[in-house]
């Protein structure tokens, strides 16, 4: 807002033409930027005040401020190295358990394999015997019906007893391979039960190498995020301190003794103080107080 125009807006409000919460809205933003511009401009001329009494404090407070400062990004810049050295000596460690429980893994992929075959086997088995099982007992009721009708030595009684014969052998081999399956499972079992319990053993061991990287890695976080929180505080601090420097030199950038900090920080002084006007203006024609401080 400029002077020759906010004189035509109130040229326009004489005509009953007012745009009161536009400028009211207008004045806000201005504001905010306007107190944004005075901390930029304290944070570019502290440093060139210690010779001026009124900003003793504010220039001193900096000064030790700026120091620890320093301090916290130097700390900051230690703890995000500590915490990536720790996140890669936990990757490599990590490695280092797949790499040593490699063959073992593989050896009990293998058995798990050996283990779900002889199982399915043994199933195909038990299945097989009960269906000899039933087919003996259809013969034999067939052979005791025949015998009790007095068929004697007729052919079909004959080939029916051949076949239980025949069946009770199966029959036994069958049995004979289900007990050696079963066997087989519980060694196979066992030799399983026997490489989980190595891959564990190995696992535990590296465990405990990687105990003190995971202890840097927790250590190096909590440090990282309570410096960055202390930092946080104090640029918080810091940043009320340049807008107290930034607010007086632009109060006083006339006087003589800030004649030379301000002929360096002219073209900022100026837009902030063109900034200034626009907001007092629009607060004028919102119908408010056109006091900047607040």
């Amino acid at each position: 807002m400029t002077q020759s125009r906010y004189f035509i807006w109130r040229i326009a409000q004489t005509f009953g033409i007012s745009m009161r919460r536009r400028h009211a809205t207008q004045a806000a933003t201005e504001f905010h930027l306007f107190r944004e511009a005075e901390e930029v401009l304290g944070q570019l001329t502290w440093k060139e005040t210690e010779h001026v009494e009124e900003l003793s404090a504010e220039y001193w407070s900096l000064r030790r401020m700026s120091m620890k400062h320093k301090e916290l990004v130097s700390e900051i810049e230690v703890a995000s190295g500590d915490l990536q050295k720790s996140q890669d000596q936990r990757e490599e460690l990590l490695g280092m358990v797949a790499d040593r429980t490699k063959a073992l893994v593989e050896e009990r992929e293998k058995m798990k394999e050996v283990v779900e075959r002889l199982k399915s086997e043994h199933e195909i088995v038990i299945s097989d015997a009960r269906s000899i099982r039933r087919r003996h007992g259809g013969i034999k009721a067939k052979l005791e019906v025949l015998i009790a009708e007095g068929y004697g030595d007729n052919p079909e009684i004959d080939s029916a007893k051949e076949e239980l014969l025949s069946l009770q052998k199966t029959f036994k081999t069958l049995r004979e391979r289900r007990n050696a399956v079963v066997t087989e499972i519980e060694t196979a079992e066992s030799s399983l039960s026997e490489i989980e319990s190595r891959i564990e053993t190995k696992r535990t061991s590296i465990r405990g190498e990687t105990l003190g990287s995971y202890q840097n890695l927790g250590r190096a976080n909590r440090d990282l995020s309570q410096n960055r929180l202390e930092l946080n505080s104090l640029e918080g601090q810091m940043s009320g301190f340049f807008a107290e420097v930034g607010r007086y030199i632009l109060a006083k950038h006339r006087d003589p003794a800030l004649a030379e900090i301000a002929s360096r920080h002219h073209g900022l002084i100026k837009q902030i103080s063109a900034l200034g006007l626009s907001i007092r203006l629009n607060r004028r024609l919102a119908g408010e107080k056109d006091d900047l401080a607040t």
